[in-house]
């Protein structure tokens, strides 16, 4: 060993031991619990602790019957203020790290992620490591994380969940049927302690056609990878004979989402027992139901959480007047109920029937009034001791009375007021025409008669003449 690597050796401890003075200063820890109901009755905590990095966390579940699996771990370098500590112990520590740091990258170390950017940074493989699985444990980032001795003092956010062993699908070879919006929780056979080889273990995993399945590895703990990088035992994920995933080795919050509603989970080992942990994951539907189009129309396009229906060329929907209607998924099922959803009809069609339902809505009000007047007038009219005949009068006239306003004001404009009244003026136009032939039809006759009278009377008068013997002129 060259004297370089022993003065870093010597350097480290100091850190380690100037670490301890440091952190065995107050911290302040937040804490927050939220409870989730799951199947059959079960509940499950989700605790949420927010702390110094420096401090020693303690994950504990209440129920002896719950075990511990890691949701989030996070160091946050950009915040402090759970952080309390000495400057003069503070201003040490950071000194020797420095020291340290420069010399390890003398020594060719590669430089973290966390000296480029100040960013979040997770170690849930570690923390994983030491409880996932298990009813309680400690933990502390600064010892148990290989790159956390030389990290600064700064927050670090850890959210974890009890889940009752009831609670959680544990057998090999079995159909997992997820129901609409539920999905629930599985583990390998002996985790956390080791998992099984030698034998054929898979689940299938199956929802509504339509659906898609997520599956969420939340702790995912086997044989590591050989040294030309080729794996033995193997986790993998198929979807209608497609691989979406396989991976060997150790991993934390992976995510796979198939392609369809049925998907295939495989853990391939070599040996009849290892000593890992093999795996827990959460498993999910997303998305709703393969629906069918309303007829006359098709699906124009369809997301996860979206169908959009489209009328064929010339027809519509009756109830909105529109070519399109996009429905809506929530919680794995249909805001709306669409086989309830009208069929599309044509756009004449849908204007007759919309004026169809405004006629009846009309009529219906009017129902509602003219019953209404009916027993006010009916008493009124018993009182003053008028008989039936009477009663229905005076019933007939508030009819026409409620009616005539509404219709006037409802019905088609073009229909009732425009073409009436141009009729009107044909007829007074056409009424006046036949007035006028009739009486220049008179005038002609009268003159006519004259003018056969006046001759008459000459006639008369020169036979009269000539009877007297008077000479005529």
């Amino acid at each position: 060993m060259s004297l370089a690597e022993i003065l870093l050796a010597v350097l480290v401890v100091s850190l380690t031991t100037q670490s301890t003075n440091v952190s065995s200063l107050r911290q302040i820890i937040t804490r927050n619990v939220t409870a989730v109901q799951l199947n059959q009755g079960n509940i499950m905590e989700i605790i949420e602790e927010q702390t110094c990095s420096t401090a020693l966390i303690r994950l504990t579940c209440r129920s002896l019957t719950s075990f511990v699996f890691v949701l989030e771990a996070l160091y946050q370098p950009n915040r402090t203020d759970a952080c309390i500590y000495n400057r003069d112990s503070w201003c040490k520590y950071r000194s020797l790290f420095v020291m340290v740091r420069n010399l390890q990258l003398r020594r060719n170390f590669l430089r973290g992620s966390y000296e480029h950017e100040r960013i979040s940074l997770d170690f849930r493989d570690t923390i994983n490591r030491r409880c996932s699985g298990h009813h309680h444990c400690q933990y502390k980032v600064m010892s148990d994380h290989p790159e956390a001795l030389f990290w600064i003092p700064a927050n670090i956010r850890i959210k974890y969940a009890c889940i009752p062993e009831t609670s959680v699908y544990k057998y090999c070879n079995a159909e997992v049927n997820v129901p609409n919006n539920e999905g629930g929780y599985l583990k390998s056979p002996g985790y956390p302690l080791y998992y099984l080889g030698g034998i054929t273990c898979g689940w299938t995993f199956r929802s509504i056609p339509g659906q898609r399945i997520v599956l969420t590895f939340h702790d995912l703990s086997i044989r590591d990878h050989e040294a030309d990088g080729s794996c033995i035992d193997i986790v993998r994920v198929r979807d209608d004979g497609n691989t979406l995933f396989e991976s060997c080795g150790t991993a934390a919050g992976v995510k796979i989402i198939s392609n369809t509603n049925v998907v295939t989970l495989n853990l391939v080992a070599s040996a009849r027992l290892y000593p890992a942990r093999g795996f827990f994951l959460q498993y999910q539907v997303l998305g709703c139901p393969n629906v069918i189009a309303p007829p006359g129309s098709y699906v124009s396009n369809g997301t996860l959480e979206t169908r959009t229906f489209l009328c064929r060329a010339g027809t519509l929907f009756p109830d909105t007047r529109q070519r399109t209607r996009t429905v809506h998924c929530a919680g794995g099922q249909w805001i709306e109920n669409i086989p309830n959803l009208p069929a599309c009809v044509r756009s004449s069609d849908s204007i007759v029937n919309n004026e169809t339902d405004s006629t009846k809505k009309i009529i219906g009000s009017l129902d509602g009034g003219i019953n209404r007047s009916y027993e006010g007038i009916l008493g009124q009219e018993t009182r003053r001791g008028r008989g039936p005949v009477d009663k229905i009068k005076i019933i007939n006239y508030s009819i026409m009375e409620q009616a005539q306003p509404a219709v006037i004001k409802d019905t088609d404009y073009v229909v009732d007021v425009i073409l009436p009244t141009i009729l009107i003026a044909l007829l007074f136009v056409g009424n006046a025409v036949i007035v006028y032939i009739i009486f220049q039809y008179r005038k002609r006759n009268v003159e006519n008669h004259f003018r056969k009278t006046t001759d008459t009377q000459g006639e008369e008068i020169v036979l009269s003449a000539t009877r007297n013997g008077d000479p005529q002129v």
